[in-house]
């Protein structure tokens, strides 16, 4: 009879405390996780298909009334863009069927930041501990592409399949550099430099940033989100920049959850980001996902691992008598 060894019982033990402590008992793992996902729906051209992130087209974002910059104020951010591909299990991006021309998949999101560094032309931000009551996260899937960019409209209709809600315990942290002349002023150019200039008269600041938002996602949609259930979060690394040379720049912007039509009108002044009050650029998107085992799911497979301690005592109780 076979012997269970005092390594197997450590390696077992170790299991359990690894486990624990990656599920979110002694802390958040924040490895991010390949998923099921079928963008067009179960019973749809696609089917299920294991992937790291959703890759975005170009969108918008807006910073609301975040002008002028002082630290420690808060501002709302939005952001609204299409699904431009998805990226495998191995990294590679594709183009799901259809995506795009027979259907689409927007997101939009508002989230409270908060100024954390002002040094010069630069800036610093991070997701606030305290959230406004408009802080969402939302991903439609849309059987009729309506999104126009330009009006911003048509980038949260249809089917609901994601929902949830900015964090701060996520990894989290954006920001933003303006371009500077010989004499240290900031870069002016015109805003609207994607094809024809729908702002005839309106200036820009030139500027880059980055962003790392992380959300905690409350519902999903099992027919196109089928991985197992758990708690999920989403994190969003974004690029950011002015002005706008690789998608136009939105009018509107939606400023509540629920699918309701979008009413906050972009205000940016005569020179986007200096006259304000908000301030709004360009941003390149991708998502990953991390899920998390529910407790249940938790508890059952610790009790698994106990169990197998159990029976390994016992034999070995048995082998050696």
């Amino acid at each position: 009879m076979q012997v269970c060894s005092p390594r197997i019982f450590r390696v077992l033990a170790l299991s359990l405390a690894t486990l624990a402590a990656g599920a979110g008992l002694g802390g958040r793992s924040a490895r991010a996780d390949i998923i099921q996902f079928d963008p067009d729906g179960a019973g749809g051209a696609n089917g299920a298909t294991a992937i790291g992130a959703f890759d975005y087209a170009v969108g918008n974002t807006l910073a609301d009334n975040a002008l002028p910059l002082v630290v420690g104020q808060t501002f709302q951010l939005y952001y609204q863009a299409a699904l431009r591909g998805l990226v495998d299990a191995n990294g590679n991006a594709f183009q799901p069927i259809g995506l795009n021309s027979a259907f689409e998949i927007t997101t939009v999101a508002s989230i409270t930041e908060v100024v954390t560094g002002v040094v010069g032309n630069d800036a610093t931000f991070a997701v606030a501990p305290m959230q406004a009551a408009n802080s969402f996260l939302e991903i439609y899937y849309d059987a009729t592409p309506d999104r126009n960019t330009l009006a911003g409209t048509g980038f949260n209709n249809g089917t609901l399949i994601l929902s949830g809600v900015p964090s701060s315990s996520l990894p989290t942290n954006g920001s933003f550099a303006l371009a500077t002349d010989a004499g240290g002023n900031p870069v002016i150019q015109d805003f609207d430099q994607f094809g024809l200039n729908n702002y005839m008269g309106v200036l820009s600041v030139v500027g880059t940033g980055s962003s790392n938002l992380g959300f905690l996602v409350g519902t999903t949609d099992s027919s196109f989100f089928q991985s197992a259930l758990g708690v999920m979060s989403v994190s969003f690394n974004t690029s950011g920049s002015t002005p706008f040379t690789d998608t136009n720049p939105s009018a509107l912007f939606t400023n509540a959850a629920g699918g309701g039509a979008p009413t906050l009108a972009a205000n940016v002044g005569g020179t986007n980001g200096i006259s304000g009050p908000d301030f709004q650029f360009q941003s390149d998107a991708n998502a990953s996902f991390t899920v998390v085992p529910e407790p249940s799911s938790i508890a059952l497979l610790g009790l698994g691992l106990v169990g197998s301690l159990a029976i390994a005592r016992r034999t070995r109780r048995h082998a050696t008598a």
